[in-house]
This record gives C-alpha cells, sequence and structure tokens, in this order.
C-alpha cells in the first residue's frame, strides 16, 4: 500500500517537473491570451490606402490617381449604361501646333461591359435602326450590326460591399492609341511623326460629376516634322494638355428627326429599314431636345415656356464690353424660337459662384459655356457634342479667342472703311466692335444649336442692292448669319449705307429654327411622319435663292455661288466693286491711321488688304468654270445643276486676265517702305499666284463644258488666255513690262508642264502644272510655281476621278460620314441622306487639255522663233530665246 502511494506521488512529482507550470492539470486557471491577427487588406484597399492617393468621386464613377496611375471605380449599375468619351484640347506648348479648345467632333459610344475577369470598353453600334419593332428583323440585324470589343481593363479589385469594380484604366489614358491619335500625322500640309516621352506624360487632374468625369493628362513628345521638300525640324518637343471626358447618355433617348439635304445641320449616321423592307444610308440632325411645357397651349398656338432651356454660362474673364455683346448675339436666337411658339428657349448666366450652384465647372459637360481663350489666335469656334442615338445635343460651348478682335478690326477697316468714316483708325470704335462680336458670338451659338456654314445665301442678293440703304436696313449682306458673308465690301464712297453688317437673323435663320425645332406632339413621336409635314416647308420654298442651303466645299470647288467671303450674285460686279474700294483705302491707310510709330497696325492692315485682292481675285476665277450645284427634289422640278452661262463665264476669264495686269497698281510703294519687312513688295510677290488663277482653268473648264457643250469652251478659255499673254509680241510691240514678261515665262512653264509627258523636261522640274486646285493662299500657289505639287488628277495615265464629283459629309466637316462616303449615288438621291454631290465621272473621259495645251504651245514656239528674228531689243530679243529654248525640244521627240 505504502510502496503503492509513494509510486503515484513519484508519478505526480515527474510530471510536475517535466512540464512548465502554464502546461499543467491547473493550465484551465491560466488561458493564454491569443493575439488577434490583422485581416489581410484586399487588393482594392491596398490600392487606395498603401499610398498617396488622389480621389474625384461621383455618383456616376470615381476617379483614383495612384502611383501615376489611374484607376476608375465602376458602381454595378454603371455598367452597360452608355457613355460618350471625347477628347479636348486643353493647352499647347507652341499655338500654332493646335486651337485650346478644339474637341473632336465625333466622340465615341462605348459601354463598361464585365466579360469573364476584365472589364471591356465595347463601341456601341447604333447605325442600324427600325422605325417599327420587328423582333425577328431585330435579332438578325443583331449579328450584322454587332458591338465592337474595343479595349479591355484589368480588373484590380472590388470595394468591400462589392457594389463597385476597379479597373486600371492607365494604358489608355497615359499611352498612345492608335485609334484615338492626339496628335494627327499632318499638319498644313507638313508630314508629323511624334513618339510619346512616358517619362515626360502624367495625369494632371480628375474631375467628376453628375453624368461625366474628366481626365486631364499632360502629355509630352518628340516630333519630326518634314515636308515635300526634306526635314523640317527634328526631335521637336511638344507638350500638351488633353482633356478626357467619360459622358453619361440620357436614360430617355429623343425622338430624333430625319435630315434634308436642303437645310444645313450636323448629321448623325443610320442604316434604316425602309418600308420596302430595303436598308437605306440615312441620317439624324444633331439638335437639342426643345419640347413644350405646356403641350396643349403649344397645340393651341399660345407662346409657351420649353422643358428645359438651353442655357449658356459666361466666363468672367472676358472684357466688360465682349460681355455686352455675348449676351446680345446668344440671345438673338430666341426671336427665331418664337415664332415657333417658345418663349425664352435659350438664357444667358454668369458662372455661378459654389454656393449658387456646387456642382458648376466649367469642363463639367452639364453646362454649356462661353470660355474666354486669352492667347493670339484670330477665331471663334461653337463645337458641340451629340447623342449618337439620336443626334440630341447634349453640350455645345463656344470658345472665343483674345485675337479675334484683331481680325475683326482688321475686316471691318478693309471692308467698309471707304464709307465709314469712324473705322478709320488704329482700333475701332466700341460700338462697331461690339457689333462685330455680336455677329461672331450668334454665328458660333447657330453650330453649337447644330447648324453649319450656308455659304450660298449672301448668293441670293443683287450686287447693287447692297449700294441701296433701304435694302441693307432690313436685310444686311446676307440671308443668313451662318454664311461667311463679313461686312460691305461692295458699297462705294458716297452711297447713303449706313448698316454694313450681316443682319441679326436673317430669313434663312428664321427658317432653318422653324424646320428643326418645330414641335408635333400630335404625331407621338412619330419621326417619319414629322419628316413628311417638314418636306411640305421647304418644298414651300423651292426655287426661292434667300432659302437655299449651300455646303461649304471642299477641294474643288464647283459652285461659285457657295464660297467664303463673298457678295452678290455677280462675282465679277462685286470684285470689280472690291478692287475700287481697295485701292481708295491702301491709298489712305498712311494717313488714316494715326499714332502707330512702330507702323505695326499699318502693317497689320496692309496684310489684310493683301489677303482682300487675293479674295476678290478667288471669287471671279471660280466663275470662270463654275458650275451652280442645287439640292433639290422631284417634286420641285429644279436641276440639280446648271453650269454658270457662257457669256459669265467669258467675263469671268477676261477680267482676271485684265486684274493680273493691275494687281501690283494696287500696292502703296510708299508705305511699303515704312512697315516692318520692308523690301518684301507683298503686291508684287502674290502676283504669280494672280496671273496662275489667270491661266489654270483649262482642265477645269473641261467638266462645264462636257456638261453644258454651250457653256465656254476650253479650247475658246485658251485662245483669250493666249491672245491676252502674247498681245503685244503678236502686235509688234516692244514695251513689255517686267510684269508682262514674267507673265509670258509662267505661261511657257505652265504649257510644258502639261506636255511633258512628250518632251524631255520632267514636270517635276518645269513647275506650274494645270492640276485642279483652288488656292487657299498665295503660300499654295506660291508652292506650285516653285514645282512643289505637281500631280496632275487630270493625267491620260490614271483613272483619276474628278473631286465633284465624289460624295461627301458635309455634316461633319472635315469628318466624312462612312455611309456617305461608301455609297455617294445613294447618299444624293433622296433627303434625309448625307450631303452628297452628284456620282462619279472619270475625269480622263471628259479632258482632253493636253491635246488642247499642245496645239497652243506649236503656236507659242512659232511665234517665239519669229520674234526672236524680228525684235530689235537684244534683252527682250533674249528674253524670247529663253523662252524658245525651253519649249523648243519638247518638239524634237520622234524626229
Amino acid at each position: 500500500m505504502n510502496k503503492y502511494l509513494l509510486g503515484t506521488l513519484f508519478l505526480a512529482a515527474s510530471l510536475f517537473a517535466v512540464q512548465p507550470a502554464e502546461a499543467g492539470i491547473f493550465s484551465f486557471l491560466h488561458k493564454k491570451k491569443t493575439e488577434k491577427k490583422a485581416p489581410q487588406k484586399t487588393s482594392y484597399e491596398k490600392i487606395l490606402t498603401d499610398q498617396p492617393v488622389t480621389t474625384a468621386a461621383g455618383p456616376l464613377l470615381t476617379l483614383h490617381k495612384a502611383d501615376g496611375k489611374l484607376y476608375i471605380e465602376l458602381p454595378k449599375a454603371t455598367l452597360g449604361k452608355d457613355f460618350l468619351l471625347g477628347v479636348t484640347l486643353s493647352s499647347v506648348s507652341n499655338a500654332s501646333l493646335g486651337t485650346v479648345g478644339f474637341r473632336n467632333s465625333n466622340p465615341v459610344h462605348f459601354r463598361f461591359v464585365r466579360k469573364d475577369s476584365v472589364v471591356v470598353m465595347d463601341l456601341v453600334n447604333t447605325d442600324f435602326l427600325l422605325p417599327t419593332p420587328n423582333a425577328a428583323v431585330q435579332r438578325s440585324a443583331k449579328d450584322n450590326y454587332t458591338n465592337l470589343s474595343f479595349l479591355s481593363f484589368p480588373v484590380k479589385g472590388w470595394s468591400k460591399d462589392s457594389a463597385s469594380v476597379l479597373i486600371d484604366a492607365s494604358s489608355f489614358f497615359l499611352k498612345d492609341n492608335k485609334f484615338f491619335p492626339v496628335i494627327g500625322d499632318d499638319m498644313n500640309g507638313l508630314s508629323v511623326n511624334t513618339n510619346l516621352d512616358d517619362d515626360l506624360t502624367h495625369i494632371k487632374t480628375l474631375k467628376s460629376f453628375k453624368t461625366n468625369a474628366s481626365v486631364t493628362v499632360e502629355r509630352s513628345y518628340s516630333a519630326d516634322i518634314r515636308s515635300e521638300r526634306g526635314t523640317v525640324a527634328s526631335d521637336y518637343p511638344i507638350t500638351i494638355g488633353v482633356n478626357y471626358t467619360l459622358m453619361a447618355l440620357p436614360e430617355h433617348p429623343m425622338v430624333p428627326r430625319l435630315s434634308d439635304t436642303r437645310i444645313g445641320l450636323f448629321l448623325t449616321n443610320k442604316y434604316i429599314l425602309d418600308n420596302d423592307k430595303r436598308i437605306e444610308n440615312t441620317t439624324f440632325v444633331r439638335r437639342w431636345r426643345v419640347e413644350p411645357a405646356d403641350t396643349a397651349a403649344y397645340m393651341a398656338g399660345r407662346l409657351v415656356a420649353p422643358k428645359k432651356h438651353i442655357v449658356y454660362y459666361v466666363d468672367p474673364g472676358f472684357p466688360d464690353l465682349w460681355k455686352q455683346a455675348i449676351r446680345v448675339g446668344v440671345l438673338r436666337w430666341n426671336k427665331a424660337f418664337e415664332r415657333i411658339g417658345f418663349k425664352d428657349v435659350i438664357q444667358v448666366r454668369d458662372y455661378p459662384t459654389a454656393k449658387e450652384d456646387p456642382q458648376f465647372d466649367p469642363d463639367n459637360l452639364e453646362y454649356s459655356c462661353l470660355r474666354y481663350v486669352p492667347t493670339a489666335v484670330e477665331n471663334a469656334m461653337g463645337p458641340s457634342w451629340s447623342d449618337p442615338r439620336t443626334g440630341e445635343i447634349i453640350n455645345g460651348s463656344v470658345y472665343v479667342y483674345r485675337g479675334v478682335a484683331s481680325v475683326l478690326n482688321s475686316w471691318r477697316f478693309i471692308q467698309t472703311s471707304q464709307v465709314d468714316s469712324t473705322v478709320r483708325a488704329k482700333k475701332m470704335p466700341d460700338e462697331a466692335m461690339r457689333k462685330s462680336l455680336e455677329y461672331v458670338i450668334a454665328h458660333e451659338i447657330g453650330h453649337t444649336l447644330g447648324f453649319m456654314h450656308n455659304m450660298a445665301a449672301s448668293f441670293a442678293y443683287p450686287v447693287d442692292s447692297l449700294r441701296s440703304k433701304t435694302f441693307t436696313d432690313v436685310y444686311g449682306t446676307t440671308p443668313s448669319i451662318m454664311d461667311y458673308a463679313r461686312h460691305n465690301y461692295v458699297a462705294q464712297p458716297g452711297d447713303p449705307v449706313t448698316n454694313l453688317d450681316p443682319p441679326a437673323l436673317g430669313i434663312y435663320d428664321y427658317y432653318a429654327i422653324d424646320w428643326t425645332y418645330r414641335a408635333f406632339p400630335e404625331l407621338k413621336g412619330d419621326y417619319i411622319a414629322e419628316n413628311k409635314k417638314l418636306r411640305d416647308l421647304i418644298e414651300s420654298h423651292a426655287g426661292d435663292p434667300l432659302y437655299r442651303y449651300g455646303l461649304q466645299q471642299d477641294q474643288p470647288v464647283r459652285d461659285p455661288s457657295a464660297i467664303e467671303e463673298s457678295l452678290g450674285n455677280d462675282p465679277v460686279k462685286a470684285s470689280e466693286y472690291g478692287v475700287r474700294n481697295l485701292k481708295y483705302i491702301v491709298s489712305h491707310l498712311d494717313s488714316w491711321i494715326k499714332d502707330d510709330d512702330s507702323n505695326e497696325a499699318k502693317g497689320t492692315l496692309y496684310r489684310q488688304a493683301l489677303s482682300q485682292a487675293f479674295r476678290y481675285a478667288n471669287h471671279v476665277h471660280l466663275n470662270v468654270a463654275g458650275i451652280y450645284l442645287y439640292q433639290t427634289s422631284e417634286k420641285s422640278g429644279l436641276p440639280r445643276y446648271k453650269v454658270v452661262p457662257h457669256d459669265q463665264q467669258r467675263a469671268s476669264a477676261l477680267w482676271m486676265l485684265r486684274y493680273a495686269d493691275e494687281f501690283t497698281s494696287l500696292g502703296n510703294p510708299a508705305l511699303e517702305a515704312k512697315l516692318p519687312g520692308a523690301g518684301s513688295m507683298p503686291f508684287k510677290s502674290l502676283l504669280p499666284t494672280i496671273q496662275a488663277m489667270a491661266m489654270n482653268n483649262t482642265a477645269r473648264l473641261a467638266l462645264s463644258y462636257y456638261l453644258d457643250s454651250t457653256s465656254y469652251s476650253p479650247t475658246e478659255y485658251a485662245t483669250d488666255v493666249y491672245n491676252h499673254v502674247f498681245a503685244k509680241t503678236l502686235a509688234g510691240k516692244e514695251n513689255l513690262t517686267p510684269e508682262e514678261l514674267q507673265f509670258q515665262n509662267l505661261y511657257v512653264r505652265y504649257l510644258l508642264s502639261n506636255i511633258s509627258n512628250i518632251g524631255n523636261e520632267p514636270a517635276a522640274k518645269v513647275g506650274l502644272a494645270a492640276r485642279d486646285f483652288r488656292p487657299q493662299s498665295a503660300e499654295e500657289v506660291q508652292r506650285l510655281l516653285r514645282g512643289d505639287n505637281d500631280a496632275n488628277p487630270f493625267a491620260a495615265t490614271a483613272p483619276a476621278v474628278d473631286g465633284m464629283l465624289c460624295g461627301h459629309d458635309h455634316g461633319q466637316t472635315p469628318e466624312a460620314l462612312s455611309g456617305a462616303a461608301l455609297n455617294a449615288q445613294t447618299a444624293f438621291a433622296t433627303f434625309g441622306k448625307a450631303y452628297g454631290e452628284p456620282g462619279d465621272i472619270w475625269a480622263n473621259m471628259i479632258n482632253r487639255s493636253d491635246q488642247t495645251l499642245y496645239y497652243f504651245a506649236l503656236r507659242t514656239r512659232d511665234l517665239l522663233r519669229s520674234a526672236v528674228k524680228s525684235t530689235k531689243d537684244e534683252v527682250l530679243r533674249a528674253h524670247y530665246q529663253v523662252l524658245l529654248k525651253r519649249i523648243a525640244p519638247t518638239f524634237e521627240i520622234g524626229k
């Protein structure tokens, strides 16, 4: 028993000896206090808490910048929503490289869609449209008009409640993307190749609002810039600010309005299944959603307010005088809305304070703003963004550059000082500046309302009516302020005209508002029924030039009735009046401008006079081979085109030849000697341009003569040119002026450029080719004279297509809608289409310029041979010998 007890005690002692006290049998009295491990962070939390983060939070989406990367936090409710992605240039290191405020005119329609482990940017295909629901057709169309999976963004995490997903969007915003180029590869005829510097590219600002968000990125590039002659600059540094905006589209789309080519509006492209089960390319116009707040009152013919006003907010940075002009210019358009039953559609407000509206921000696209840009750019612009599903304009802002005051001052002086003594000064009076600014603002607001330029408007007025006070007091210079008809350069000294400006709104402007914004609540959103009513409105004015729309033409310009900066329906008469006035103004410029010790102001005005002289030439030049183009319907019975009558064409050609003879007399050599850059003699420098325009119409006339065999023929024109250029030589006279000698030299080079394929001298070395061009500036034609850009679109060796006869979309200049580009004939055939022109013609089937000019080259050679023998003046004989030596080898081939 004792042994047993001792053994038990020993065992117990052993247990206590070998184990620590806390592990003993009484350890339950001493439970260990275990440390709680910190919960592991999610990837979402690591990104947003482990480093400094800049956040812009909003109900639509939230933007985060962390460690130089951009993250977008998307609520689940945002996935699948319709967005627009647009780009705005916010800053630039060299103003000549881009215009601050410029926006891409066709922002991208997309959705954020979750696909497996990534979020994809799907570009939404809304091209196909069914006027009436049809499930079977809709299913079939879905397979043929699918969305485009464009970009994928890796998912970096989910919020704690899984209500939002975090994606890394850095690669899109911080890297170059060939589908979203920030800098184009062409800049005013120069080729540009850029390389993005990743180390100098970073996110500047993030903003998030109720319906949109924006990311501003500063990008730095090195650029290689080349011209046709070689390298202009290598590794040229460029830094630009780019603002990307992601904007939610309306939940309930607006009722669209089918377009009509007889009204000029920006367009949205669609494919529609018509009643004959054919798929048609059509377009919707871009317009604001203006709906009556009181439908019954509107239908009863009473004036009603819209459900939602179009509000423009005015930048406080504008000078006070400009602010006054802005309000008047913007609100002009309300008069037109009143005629169709709406009151106070447009409102103008100052930028609100943070207390008045915490959400306000000029970059918030919920707000349309008039923004002041304090740069020397001589421009203003009114871009807008619209819903690609319906054409509803959702933002329209106007950018006004400080430099616009300079060009307004110059225009007013050069175009009206012959009759308005108040503008004969270095700076025009405030009242004149205010009126000019009102016009500029109203014009740009017109763009934000959806309207394109109407370049045919001013052609509606007889030229001599512009010399009448009674007429101009009522009608101004044009039936549309969307024209480029600035001021009355026709009025002569002594004429009683006092209103020298465009009207507040013209007849066409009231008409365009009526067509675009008249509401039809009784039709319950049936846009096809609406279109029928609207077509009746247009047909009621068919053939009336006051209601005619003329698109702004791309090169080559064919219609002389729809061009920029022109007045009246007779280019020769209007330009003749203009030239008389210009001579008078230039001769008095030195005495009229005071307080200009540096002569900088005089230099600016003198250069503007030179530009105006070029415009007068260009207006007549385009009339020589002019073809009036009309947007017409079968019902109207009006033609699609009409060639300028023979006598007007020939009068234009002869005027151009005389103008070339007299052009340098427009200059003021005494004044030129005082101006900065004295010695350049600008009128003499521009003379070859004018001479080239006077002689270079043979190929252009081939088309007009083909369309109307009673019109001015290429051969008749070539005869007139030859007889004029060699008039003194043919008469045996030897008193040729330097300008006449230059004209002959240029003429021979012109001939050789067109017949060089049978001669020994390559065209590129000869100089001026008979290319079909519309000179945009003196520089372009000077390049031609130097031998640049000598491509000949009428060359018999290639099936060149005449550009006038191809389809262009002028609904979104300069970008073409794909439908119009792919099917120009369909686009022009009916209305509701893009602004196409007649179908293609193979130019080398109708053009015989080579034969015509070859014949005149032979005549020129024979005349030069005779002149070399008979001329007594040695210097003049040497001139003829040089020309003969140049042209004679051409005819040695085959002998």
